[in-house]
């Protein structure tokens, strides 16, 4: 049996986590839904993002992470594929937000230029991870002394603060673009601004403490273990509902036979 890869994990992390697995299952759905029926670039992305994220999450939840070490006897397995999953499905939000903010003018590139972005990270982040696990270490702020993993984490949150900050202001202009026309639309990616906030938060909150542990004043770890997660969560939620919205306005529009509003000159 491998060593316990769930000692720094709060009760409410397994009360966050799995109540957002099972939104991520309901919102995966619906978007798959969409995507067969309206097959863009932006519709294939999210769903693609939706169900990579739900399987992150789902290996986030304390229980499950201990059960995939047990089973495949590698210890913080779960916690690897969980930030792979993070670094994928936020590609994926990129790549909706790119297809719907320039639509097919330099599209290609634009993709280009975030997938080579993640998979630098991820290829950085792989061979670190090699390097510092082992029995006893954990990918988590409460190992801020082991430099490897303090410098894994570092380079994860980098990413997912870089890429909340793009989606903030992306979505927050395709929340203007879409009203009055699209209601349903606008709010929904006010609600994905709100997320895409609170996750340069949870970014900012675990980088921010490994680099005062790193200058030697770091505060308590334990305000840190409790903060990070309830961060998460909240984004994680706001944008299952910010981004799941423009989808009821598409299946309302369907159900009620309202024409498509035309596109904003």
């Amino acid at each position: 049996m491998s060593t316990s890869t769930t000692a720094s994990s709060t009760p409410w992390d397994g009360v966050i986590f799995g109540s957002v697995t099972l939104l991520g299952a309901v919102v995966t759905t619906l978007c798959l839904i969409r995507a067969r029926r309206t097959p863009t670039v932006a519709n294939r992305s999210i769903t693609a993002a939706f169900g990579i994220c739900t399987l992150g999450v789902f290996f986030a939840v304390p229980a499950i992470a201990q059960a995939a070490a047990d089973i495949t006897g590698i210890d913080n397995i779960a916690k690897l594929i969980a930030h792979i999953c993070a670094v994928l499905w936020s590609a994926g939000l990129q790549f909706t937000m790119v297809d719907i903010a320039y639509g097919p003018y330099g599209l290609r590139t634009r993709l280009y230029q975030r997938a080579t972005f993640a998979g630098a990270i991820l290829m950085a982040m792989i061979p670190l991870w090699l390097s510092a696990n082992g029995p006893g270490v954990e990918f988590t702020t409460a190992h801020a002394h082991d430099v490897k993993v303090r410098i894994y984490l570092l380079l994860y949150l980098v990413y997912v603060f870089a890429t909340c900050t793009e989606l903030t202001f992306q979505c927050a202009l395709a929340s203007r673009d879409n009203w009055p026309e699209r209601p349903w639309s606008s709010f929904g990616y006010g609600s994905s601004t709100i997320a895409a906030i609170f996750g340069m938060g949870y970014a900012a909150s675990k980088a921010s403490y490994l680099v005062a542990y790193t200058m030697g004043s770091p505060w308590e770890l334990r305000v840190e273990e409790r903060l990070s997660p309830l961060l998460s969560g909240i984004s994680i939620l706001f944008l299952f509902v910010g981004l799941t919205l423009p989808v009821f306005g598409w299946l309302l529009r369907k159900i009620l036979k309202r024409p498509e509003p035309a596109p904003r000159a």
